[in-house]
């Protein structure tokens, strides 16, 4: 009898994230780090989501272009 292998979420979660989103590594000044994850925390956002939300207003793009520019 064959064994049936665990569903492996963490791969798949890191195989959905493949496919849809890039990434891109942003880098500060020392001391910086801190300061941005408190900014960020203090509008209830992640880092990632404030970079997100300045570059798509910065960049004039609507929820729609942003999350799907084809």
């Amino acid at each position: 009898m064959e064994e049936k292998k665990p569903f492996d979420n963490t791969a798949y979660k890191r195989s959905f994230n493949e496919k849809a989103y890039d990434r891109v590594s942003v880098v500060l000044p020392k001391g910086q780090k801190t300061r941005v994850e408190a900014f960020a925390k203090e509008r209830g956002q992640s880092v990632n989501g404030i970079i997100n939300s300045l570059l798509q207003n910065e960049m004039g793009l609507s929820d729609e272009q942003w999350k799907h520019p084809e």
